[in-house]
């Protein structure tokens, strides 16, 4: 090799400045990348392929431990990231280096990047570390096995924001990984739950689950399902609040994420304008309460305290009023809550559970209950009014300070009897 070449290849070897800051900005966000490595991923496409090799290879010679598992998070994201893992792996004097080769090759990788990984485990065997040699199948090379196409399901929203989520990822060679998540509307993440198993032991799982609840799961677009978990754990870190250890170092399994904001899925079965187009629709959305996933709306207490007040004076006044006119007090406190609690942010959550709702009843066959939930939503776009509050949140004022009055009611009746027992 010629002087020119040998320093053509010296500098090719080296770390340009922009490699160098890449590299110290990897050091100091370790631990975060390798939960979420699309930053760093978005970073690296910025260098040249002999650069990425180079900057792995520096990467994978830092004594950080943390540094080889953030490059195992990268395998498989990119054919020509890997290509360059590859090749740098097979410079770095370690075991680590032989498992992430073999990892990789099991992965069923293409034509010139299972030739990059025997290059590279021949290297690594002439250095004198013991590697066994991978098989080179062609039908595993050039036919790899298609995946069954992963499932999600949802539940429906509890009083609180709350649901599950189900995730169904069919691995190579069999099995399915199952990720089940509680999650928030109002906390993010709250439970997670992750297992590898058969695919015959994943559906027992959902029928066993199904079960223990009194409500059913429906069927829905991974994809948005795993839109929806990170949704949550993006508002986990907008509140502050850590997620469970087993979300955030099985995250990477779960694939990538759709990109957010997510469109509910109900407008892909109804249409905007068609549903604003029917007021009886809104109309009607009073009755939803009548419906099973909705029988168990209620305010909160400390919502719905102060009109709880309101609510017992007007009932105890000593004012002489007509059937008529208390009514009409009755009502105007009713809207007077509906103003008060509803502000843009609460409108905007309460229109999100009513869309994902929507399509919720829309899969339980429920299509009747599905429009008009969506109409009480779509209605939830303007600041309610005074003289004419949306019909679902005037009938979820009305019954939550029926249902706190009769809890006090015997709660007092209850006193009363232990009093005439126990005297």
């Amino acid at each position: 090799m010629n002087k020119k070449n040998k320093a053509a290849k010296k500098k090719m070897d080296r770390l340009s400045p922009q490699a160098e800051t890449l590299l110290q900005e990897t050091e100091d966000n370790a631990e975060l990348w390798i939960k979420d490595a699309d930053p760093l991923l978005q970073k690296l496409r910025s260098l040249s392929s002999d650069q990425q090799e180079v900057f792995l290879l520096s990467l994978l010679k830092k004594k950080n431990e943390q540094l080889p598992l953030l490059l195992e998070a990268l395998c498989g994201k990119e054919e020509g990231l890997d290509l360059a893992l590859a090749a740098s792996l097979g410079q770095w004097r370690s075991p680590h280096a032989a498992d992430i080769l073999k990892r990789m090759a099991a992965a069923h990788p293409s034509k010139a990047l299972f030739k990059t990984i025997r290059k590279s485990i021949f290297r690594l065997q002439s250095m004198g570390i013991p590697v066994k040699e991978i098989s080179d199948s062609s039908k595993t090379v050039f036919h790899p096995t298609r995946l069954a196409p992963s499932e999600g399901f949802l539940s429906p929203i509890d009083p609180f924001g709350n649901r599950f989520i189900m995730l169904f990822k069919p691995q190579i060679p069999q099995g399915v990984a199952l990720f089940n998540t509680l999650i928030s509307d109002i906390d993010g993440i709250i439970g997670f739950k992750a297992l590898e198993t058969s695919r015959k032991n994943a559906d027992e799982y959902l029928s066993a689950f199904q079960k223990e609840d009194s409500f059913k799961l429906v069927e829905a677009d991974p994809d948005y399902c795993l839109g929806l978990i990170t949704e949550s754990y993006e508002l986990c870190k907008k509140i502050g609040k850590t997620p469970p250890a087993d979300f955030l170092q099985l995250r990477p399994l779960m694939g990538s994420s759709p990109p957010l904001p997510l469109r509910p899925l109900i407008y892909q079965h109804l249409i905007e304008e068609e549903i604003q187009s029917r007021p009886d629709l809104l109309e009607r959305s009073a009755s939803l309460f009548q419906a099973p996933f909705f029988k168990d709306w209620f305010l909160k207490k400390e919502e719905s305290q102060k009109y709880l007040d309101l609510f017992k004076e007007a009932n105890t006044s000593r004012l002489v009023l007509t059937p008529y006119q208390k009514e009409g007090r009755l009502l105007d406190i009713y809207r007077q809550a509906v103003h008060e609690l509803f502000d843009e942010s609460k409108r905007m959550l309460y229109r999100r559970r009513l869309e994902e709702m929507a399509y919720y009843l829309w899969k339980a066959g429920q299509e009747n209950e599905a429009r008009m939930s969506l109409a009480a939503a779509l209605a939830l776009q303007e600041e309610s009014r005074l003289l004419s509050p949306n019909p679902f949140l005037l009938e979820l004022v009305k019954r939550s300070l029926s249902d706190r009055m009769k809890e006090e009611e015997e709660e007092k009746k209850k006193k009363i009897e232990e009093l005439i027992v126990n005297p």
